[in-house]
C-alpha cells in the first residue's frame, strides 16, 4: 500500500491551525480530522525543518518518518483514522533516536489521540 502524502501548503496549515498536537521527544504528531468534509481520504505529511540540519538530514528524517508510518500501518492499518490528515514534524533528536524507540513514540502518540 502506497502512502499518500500532502503535497500543498495549504494543508499543512490547515492541520496546523485546526488540528489536534501531541509532543514527543523525537517528533511531534498533528491529526487532522474534518467533520464537515467527509471525503477526506488518510494522508500523510512530514515536515523536516532547516533546524535539523543540513539537505542530508533533512532527507534522512523524512525517510525514517516515512518507513514508520509504513511500518505502522503493515502492523495494523486500524491505527489511523481513515478519515485524518497527520503530519509528522521532526526533532533534532529524531536522526540519532533508535528504530524501536521512534516505534515506540508513535504507539505512545497515537494512544493519546
Amino acid at each position: 500500500m502506497k502512502i499518500q502524502t500532502l503535497k500543498r501548503r495549504e494543508d499543512f496549515v490547515l492541520a496546523n491551525k485546526f488540528g489536534k498536537k501531541i509532543f514527543n521527544k523525537n517528533f511531534i504528531l498533528q491529526k487532522f480530522s474534518s467533520s464537515y468534509d467527509i471525503s477526506l481520504d488518510l494522508k500523510f505529511g512530514f515536515t523536516a525543518t532547516k533546524k535539523i540540519g543540513n539537505a542530508v538530514k533533512r532527507n534522512r528524517a523524512k525517510r525514517r518518518m516515512r518507513s514508520l508510518i509504513s511500518m505502522s500501518l503493515k502492523e495494523n492499518e486500524n491505527l489511523f483514522d481513515p478519515h485524518s490528515i497527520y503530519i509528522l514534524i521532526a526533532k533534532k533528536s529524531l536522526i540519532s533516536a533508535s528504530f524501536c524507540d521512534l516505534k515506540f513514540d508513535m504507539k505512545e502518540c497515537l494512544n493519546k489521540l
